[in-house]
């Protein structure tokens, strides 16, 4: 079989080409730090590599929402502790209001306190998140959630609804970031009120400010005010073991983005001892390849001739 000079170049030519390609690929995973380029090289890792990337970007999604839940929480903590803090000085005026031995006008003057704190609590009630949301209106976050008229007394309208939102902070895990304001401030009765039985705390404190500036106090109300401070520590309990379990998952979600990160990189990433080795090797064959070509260029029978 006889073969040509040209065919002989060609050869050569190949082979550097050849060399320059491995050379390149190499080059290229040592600079991107992967194991693989393409799919095609590991289907199986690059099947794998694809789960765990999104198992990854929703455990990522989980932590934001626990974020934002978190805030959410603690501007309702920071929200309650105010109003604890309005509601039980209303119950120490009730107290004094109730002592006998004050005058009728000392009582007026308690009143006017009780309607000034009173206003803070409503205040309270209607308090807006970072992003202008009531956070006490349930699904209805663009209204306020206690609104009242101008009569005498005030008539109060919750306005917002029963729904508690809930987000995703886990695999079929969910929080709820809030609480509708009727379970928290107590639900609006119709008249007739029955002092010990009203719910809302802004009806049992404008029936106990009506009582003492008519001089007729009734230590009744001073039940319905501990029932809306019991029912305020009820919610916080509640909102703190929600937090509470937000630092759990977080912490749950963290090993779980750090197992799957490491398992990733196994099976992903290069090593990089091993890659520097062949990408040597590779780069001996090339100048070999080289060589070659060039004493292939000088073969030829005329050289003999």
């Amino acid at each position: 079989m006889r073969i040509s000079t040209s065919w002989s170049h060609q050869l050569a030519v190949n082979a550097m080409l050849d060399q320059q390609a491995k050379l390149s690929e190499t080059q290229l995973k040592l600079s991107s730090n992967k194991k693989y380029l393409t799919p095609s090289e590991n289907p199986v890792a690059a099947t794998s590599l694809i789960d765990l990337e999104q198992n990854i970007k929703e455990s990522e999604q989980y932590q934001v929402n626990i974020g934002a839940a978190r805030q959410r929480l603690g501007l309702e903590e920071s929200s309650l502790s105010n109003a604890t803090d309005a509601l039980q000085s209303i119950q120490d005026l009730a107290l004094r209001g109730l002592n006998g031995s004050i005058s009728p006008e000392n009582r007026k003057q308690i009143a006017e306190e009780i309607d000034l704190l009173k206003d803070q609590l409503l205040g309270i009630a209607n308090t807006k998140n970072a992003n202008g949301e009531y956070i006490f209106s349930g699904y209805k976050t663009d209204q306020k959630a206690f609104t009242h008229d101008d009569s005498v007394p005030p008539v109060y309208t919750y306005q917002g609804d029963t729904n508690q939102r809930k987000i995703e902070i886990g695999p079929d895990r969910q929080v709820a970031d809030g609480d509708p304001g009727n379970e928290v401030f107590g639900n609006i009765l119709p008249d007739p009120l029955t002092l010990g039985s009203i719910e809302n705390v802004f009806q049992a404190i404008e029936t106990l400010s009506a009582g003492l500036k008519n001089n007729t106090p009734d230590p009744a109300s001073l039940g319905d005010i501990s029932k809306a401070l019991e029912r305020f520590s009820t919610v916080r309990a509640s909102v703190g073991a929600r937090m509470n379990a937000l630092d759990v998952q977080e912490n749950r979600n963290a090993d779980y983005i750090l197992d799957n990160k490491s398992t990733a990189s196994e099976i992903g990433d290069l090593d990089y001892a091993e890659a520097l080795s062949k990408f040597n090797l590779q780069e001996i064959a090339l100048q070999a390849a080289q060589q070659a070509y060039v004493k292939v260029q000088n073969l030829s029978l005329f050289n003999y001739m």
